[in-house]
């Protein structure tokens, strides 16, 4: 079989455009990885810049040990 990613996986995208329409991120994410997490942003494709707040959050609570 394939191998996966064993790590844990942060995966963010935006909410905005056609990504969310095509595809359950999460979903395809998990086909390449044991254990992943995220969630769409309401922002465009550059994430930091656009929604910084929402994104050092999730960074945040991801890498909090």
């Amino acid at each position: 079989g394939k191998k996966k990613i064993s790590c844990p996986v942060l995966a963010l995208w935006s909410n905005q455009g056609e990504l969310p329409i095509w595809d359950d991120v999460l979903s395809v994410w998990r086909g390449w990885a044991d254990d992943v997490q995220g969630r769409g942003l309401n922002c465009g494709h550059y994430l930091a810049e656009e929604e910084p707040q929402e994104t050092y959050e999730e960074l945040y609570k991801f890498f909090k040990v």
